[in-house]
């Protein structure tokens, strides 16, 4: 009975410390700020975003993209320079890191010979359908055809393709993750 109650100690613990950890990134990563301009059925929110500097490259999977963009980063450039951490992840034809606000292509590092593309995104708006836990291709999918259905009913045209946006690192637990699929508007 005993070590029944100190197992049960133990895993209260790492189960407050993973939470924890969840909520403190949730709190501590920059996110592009934005205005809701209109809110449609179904949780759907019409966003209104200004200018961004985005770093992409060719997205296949996670596990091909990420480390590309988190060389980059982590200091993997030409002047050794650390660049935060934003949310979200942008995935699509290919993965993308907002770049911090104030950070630019012409201040920005060089990269060190990683296939990185920068873009400016001009002022635009987004129209985003949020969800939590794992981001499996058939559950996305559900969600984009949602957001696409509540947007025909309202009414409101899109522009280019749909893209999944992942809010949190990995080690967040599932039940506070927050994921959304997206597509801008006009």
């Amino acid at each position: 009975m005993a070590i029944m109650k100190v197992l049960g100690g133990i895993l209260g613990g790492v189960l407050t410390l993973w939470i924890g950890w969840g909520v403190y990134v949730i709190y501590t990563t920059e996110r592009p700020p934005h205005e809701v301009t209109q809110r449609l059925g179904s949780g759907v929110e019409v966003r209104q975003y200004a200018e961004q500097t985005w770093i992409s490259t060719a997205y296949t999977s996670d596990r091909g993209a990420f480390p590309v963009l988190g060389s980059y980063i982590f200091g993997r450039n030409q002047e050794q320079e650390t660049v935060a951490m934003t949310a979200p992840v942008i995935t699509g034809e290919k993965m993308t890191f907002i770049l911090p606000a104030g950070v630019t292509q012409e201040n920005a590092p060089t990269p060190d010979g990683q296939p990185i593309e920068f873009t400016t995104v001009p002022p635009r708006k987004v129209a985003a359908l949020a969800f939590s836990w794992w981001v499996p291709e058939d559950r996305v999918a559900r969600k984009t055809a949602a957001l696409l259905e509540v947007l025909r009913e309202a009414g409101v045209e899109t522009v280019g393709e749909p893209f999944l946006m992942r809010y949190n690192d990995p080690w967040t637990p599932p039940f506070l993750r927050r994921n959304e699929v997206g597509i801008e508007v006009r």
